[in-house]
């Protein structure tokens, strides 16, 4: 059974469809990459996974379970875990404060409550930064005053802190160069090495070269699923890259 399954996934913003009856699956353990020119899909694809955007037609199941109306903080409990952007984290809290949200996995603990004077969970937190090479950072360093690639590294911590089943990566390779997300991906791929991951990037190198499968989309529909030796040696993929078709803006963003 694939973890996640997607079936005819359609999201129209005011009667355009961004997403297009779009249905895959994914197995347990799987990378699978989404590819697509500007406008193509991928980020209202990966936003309707994510909990983000409700579909307007289809269903989304994570283990055999609907999840298609369950919220970002209900998949999050259910296993689903998706990069942060360090932007949008709280304000005025410390990078060992956000990892110590992050790692109190239930719901029914004091989510804010600081993590001084929690020597266990100290020393998990402890362990995160050290993994990340993030070890040298002090108690009140504050998540924007890291340095962009130390950013990126906080990012993927959060994310794989709560330990989830199902990790959804945004553009993974932004500002990094590409032996510096090939160390950060490797980094994923060592410490989740269970872990299921999908991600959606512009960068097709970068994703034929991390993914098992390939999602390729075009005008908010699928045009080619598998391995990335198939992908390239796919005629319209190929069309698609050179820019022998016009584009169209997504509605649900890029």
């Amino acid at each position: 059974m694939d973890l996640l399954e997607a079936k005819g996934l359609i999201k129209r913003f005011d009667g355009v469809a961004a997403v297009n009856d779009v249905s895959f699956g994914v197995p347990a353990g799987q990378w699978m990459g989404i590819i697509g020119p500007n406008g193509a899909g991928k980020s209202t694809l990966f936003n309707l996974l994510g909990g983000q955007l409700r579909p307007s037609n289809g269903v989304i199941k994570f283990a055999g379970t609907d999840i298609t109306s369950k919220t970002p903080h209900q998949r999050f409990h259910l296993g689903i875990g998706r990069s942060f952007q360090i932007t949008s984290l709280f304000q005025g809290l410390s990078v060992v404060d956000h990892l110590a949200i992050a790692l109190r996995r239930s719901g029914r603990r004091s989510l804010f409550r600081s993590a001084h004077g929690d020597e266990r969970l100290l020393d998990e937190v402890a362990a995160a930064l050290d993994t990340w090479d993030l070890a040298h950072v002090s108690d009140d360093t504050r998540p924007d005053e890291l340095s962009y690639g130390e950013q990126r590294r906080l990012e993927l911590a959060l994310a794989i802190a709560s330990a989830p089943r199902l990790l959804l990566l945004d553009e993974p390779n932004v500002g990094l160069t590409s032996a510096e997300c090939d160390q950060l991906l490797g980094k994923v791929q060592k410490i989740a090495s269970d872990v299921t991951v999908i991600f959606v990037a512009h960068d097709m190198e970068m994703v034929l070269g991390w993914s098992h499968r390939v999602l390729a989309m075009h005008f908010g529909e699928l045009i080619a699923d598998g391995t990335p030796e198939e992908l390239m040696a796919n005629t319209v993929v190929n069309e698609v890259y050179l820019g022998s078709k016009s584009e169209v803006p997504d509605a649900g963003g890029e």
